[in-house]
Formats: C-alpha cells, sequence, structure tokens
C-alpha cells in the first residue's frame, strides 16, 4: 500500500524535507510507560509509542505522524486470513538450540495453538470474514541474527529462507512467527524494540507476502500490563500481531480504524484478558458488538 487515507497528501518527509514518493506502512505494538502519583499511590500509563499502523516515507525511510482521519472501522480491500491459512513459527538463533531452550519453545507451540484455536478470540474475527488456520511443525534457525538487525534485513532473510527450502512456503496462505533470541534488538528505521516497540507484522512485498510477525525476546518494560512473567509478557503482544495478520495481513489494507488497526484501538483503554486456556491476551475491536473483545479476568 504506497498511500492510505492518512497519508495521502502528505508529500514531503517533514523530517529531513526529502519528497515522499510513497509510504511503507508497518503494524506496530508501541511501549507504554508507567509511574506512580505519590500523592494518591497510583500507578499511571500512558503510551510512549502509540500502536497503530506507523507510517515510514519512502525513500528517505523516516517515520512520521500523520492526523487520524477516521474513527470508524473501515475495510480497505486488502488481503485477509482464510480458513486453512498456516502459522509457522520460526525460532532464530543458537538459543534455540540449548535444551534449556526446549520447554520454552513447546510453551509457544501451545500459545500459537490455543490463540489460534479459541473458538472465541480467533473464531469470533469471522465478523471480519476472516477464518481460522492451522499451525504446523517450527523450524529452528542455529545460525545467530545479528545483535540489532533491521526490519528489511528480517523481509530479505526470511525470503531467503523460503527459497531455499528452509521453512514452508506459504505464499499469500498464511505466515510465520519470527521469535528473535536474547540480546537481539529488531529496529524499524530508527525505532528500536523495547525502546520503541514491543513487537510488530510485516509483508515482505505488500499484497504478495509472505506476511510475519516479529516477536523480539520479552522486553522487561513496557510491554506487559498485566503480570511480570515474561511469557504473559510475549503472549499479550503475540495475540495482538496474530489477530492483526489475518485482519490486515498487508498493514493498512485490511480492518483499520484510522491509523490504528483492530487491536490497537482497545489498547488506549487496556484490559487485562485471557483466553479459555489461560494466555493473557491483547483485546480487539469487536465490530458487531461496538466493544472490545472481553475474555477471563
Amino acid at each position: 500500500m504506497d498511500r492510505c487515507d492518512s497519508c495521502r497528501n502528505i508529500f514531503k518527509c517533514p523530517i529531513c524535507g526529502t519528497s515522499s514518493d510513497s509510504f511503507r506502512h508497518v503494524g506496530v505494538r508501541g511501549t507504554k510507560s508507567r509511574f506512580r502519583i505519590p500523592v494518591v499511590d497510583y500507578n499511571l500509563t500512558y503510551d510512549k509509542q502509540p500502536s497503530g499502523i506507523w507510517h515510514y516515507s519512502q525513500p528517505c525511510n523516516h517515520r512520521v505522524h500523520p492526523a487520524t482521519t477516521s474513527s470508524i472501522v473501515k475495510y480497505n480491500g486488502g488481503p485477509l486470513w482464510q480458513d486453512g491459512y498456516t502459522w509457522q513459527n520460526i525460532y532464530w538463533g543458537s538459543y534455540y538450540t540449548k535444551p534449556s531452550s526446549s520447554q520454552w519453545m513447546k510453551r509457544l507451540e501451545l500459545v500459537v495453538a490455543h490463540l489460534e484455536s479459541d473458538t472465541s478470540y480467533s473464531g469470533g474475527l469471522s465478523t471480519y470474514n476472516v477464518g481460522t488456520g492451522k499451525l504446523i511443525g517450527p523450524v529452528m534457525i542455529p545460525q545467530d541474527p545479528p545483535s540489532q538487525i533491521s526490519n528489511d534485513q528480517i523481509a530479505k532473510t526470511l525470503i531467503g529462507w523460503i527459497s531455499s527450502g528452509t521453512v514452508a512456503d506459504l505464499r499469500t496462505a498464511g505466515a510465520y512467527n519470527i521469535f528473535l533470541p536474547p540480546g537481539t534488538t529488531a529496529s524499524i528505521s530508527g525505532d528500536v524494540s523495547c525502546n520503541s516497540f514491543c513487537d510488530y507484522h510485516d509483508t515482505a512485498n505488500g499484497p504478495n507476502g509472505p506476511f510475519y510477525t516479529v516477536e523480539p525476546y520479552p522486553c522487561a518494560q513496557g510491554c506487559n500490563q498485566c503480570t511480570q512473567d515474561p511469557l504473559d509478557t510475549l503472549t499479550q503482544g503475540l495475540s495482538e500481531e496474530m489477530v492483526e495478520v489475518k485482519t490486515d495481513m498487508d498493514p493498512g489494507t485490511g480492518w483499520v480504524i484510522g491509523n490504528e488497526e483492530i487491536c490497537d484501538y482497545c489498547d488506549a483503554n487496556f484490559v487485562c484478558n485471557r483466553i479459555a486456556t489461560g494466555e493473557y491476551v491483547n483485546s480487539w475491536y469487536d465490530k458487531s458488538k461496538n466493544a472490545c473483545w472481553i475474555g477471563r479476568k
């Protein structure tokens, strides 16, 4: 998607002044910060980096902040997840080859299976004409990624894995969850994981895919509003990105609410929710009920 309703009239990057030929759109879950008001002993959470569709002016790749044009849920005609589509988890780095990591990976496999099979959480997305998929076996990549890796590098690496047969060739009928190891930072232009964002989803070639989420190892702060457990941190972010991949596979072309995807809208008034199997998840906006999804508290 070269331009959306919000950026269609921006023709010059406000950061560097370079002409904006087009825009790159990435679906991002931003970090949050907490501080205490000592007089009333109250913890307040605010968006350090609001979640949503982040806009990167091309060719300079600077992030711009266009004004929101609408607060109404809207479908922009892009690809949506269909029944039978496939998820594949990719565990990247020597960290995941260690016996001590095997239990962590087993838990994540269950998390993805539970998220996709939950009839209320994932199944409820049928209101957006979205189907239910399946999970196939994971892939472990023993080579370590760089200590900081850009989104462009991740996309190119994924294409290489597909070409070599290292991972399944899902084409446009599925998506990959890419789990990074501890000590590796992902970046999108000048935005870096755990500082600006928790995780995100994107596509390497617009509506043609491949589609993927990027899940850095759980951030110590800013990405878990419910517990101190690293797995809960990861499930909150992963649940959001999986929902938003399904409803907005090519960011900005599917179901959106202004500059937000359907989980971003609910993040603004965050409520801790869990699915039936107990995992903490981020809510999504249910247009059939004009309310955010509610699960177990």
